[in-house]
């Protein structure tokens, strides 16, 4: 069997982002929030983000879902593949936007809900070595949680290297199936949750439509050739640093030749490999 890479754009909508089976979201979002029975979200709305991408690259590397639990609260989960220093200033802002749309001019603040933000990310973002982060607004002395508003998960994939068994969590078998999907050829015995299960199934490549496939690869060659250029502008500006770093080598030895005061300029040129004119210039800055 193959599976589709569920970090890709149209497969994370199409598990995540789908009424037809909110189920899915329902359990990946009770894991990471660590519900438990009497706290469980049981239903959501999927809500259209109307957010337009701030950069082409944002377009391409960030996806999102939204929606909307039995509480009105709000969710923001989003999957972002591609490195990004900001993503934790990127992921306040989006969310304090998404708290401050929630009033019309002249309503009251007891109206806003809480937004509760959930990042998966392919690289690693803090310094802990924890896979998972949680980030609330505490007070620094008695810990109270009382600025409810706005709260912060993180999921940081690289850094997840658990291999999984019978004591594995719902969270673990969630976070394990999101890195490592589209490596499996069958449903290890451990990840055999009905709901993971359900997910295995719509990441099928022989449940795809001939237009989900092609727009699927798409995504995937957009990627590597986004992937590809930056790797030739990295190789670029490496070789235009030791290129400018020899250069500043050569420099400054004909500075220490120039201070002799013994050699010519096409002496000194010939010496460093740098123009007559270069040499002229130098020589004029010690006159």
């Amino acid at each position: 069997m193959i599976y589709l890479d569920p970090k890709s754009d149209i497969a994370f909508k199409k598990l995540f982002g789908s009424a037809a089976h909110k189920n899915i979201l329902m359990s990946f979002l009770n894991s990471v929030l660590g519900r438990q029975i009497g706290e469980l979200i049981i239903d959501v709305v999927m809500n259209d983000p109307n957010n337009v991408a701030e950069t082409p690259l944002s377009k391409m590397s960030i996806v999102d879902v939204r929606c909307t639990d039995q509480h009105d609260n709000q969710y923001i989960v989003e999957m972002q593949i591609v490195t990004q220093k900001n993503y934790a200033a990127r992921a306040q802002y989006y969310s304090s936007l998404a708290l401050s749309r929630q009033l019309a001019s002249g309503e009251n603040y007891e109206k806003l809900v809480p937004v509760i933000f959930i990042g998966v990310l392919d690289f690693s973002l803090f310094k802990t070595k924890k896979y998972i982060s949680h980030h609330f607004l505490l007070d620094d002395e008695t810990y109270e949680h009382e600025l409810e508003h706005l709260e912060f998960h993180f999921i940081e994939l690289p850094k997840f290297n658990k291999e999984l068994d019978a004591r594995s969590t719902i969270l673990d078998k969630w976070i394990y199936f999101l890195k490592n999907a589209e490596k499996l050829q069958q449903i290890p015995v451990t990840l055999k949750e009905p709901v993971i299960t359900q997910a295995f199934d719509i990441l099928a490549q022989s449940n795809w439509s001939k237009a989900e496939l092609i727009a699927y690869d798409r995504y995937l060659d957009s990627i590597r050739s986004y992937f590809s250029q930056l790797e030739t502008a990295e190789a670029i500006g490496e070789e235009k640093g030791r290129q400018e770093g020899k250069l500043e080598e050569k420099l400054a030895i004909a500075k220490e030749l120039l201070k002799l005061k013994v050699l010519d300029s096409a002496t000194i040129a010939h010496t460093t490999g740098l123009t007559i004119e270069q040499i002229e210039n130098l020589k004029n800055g010690y006159k």
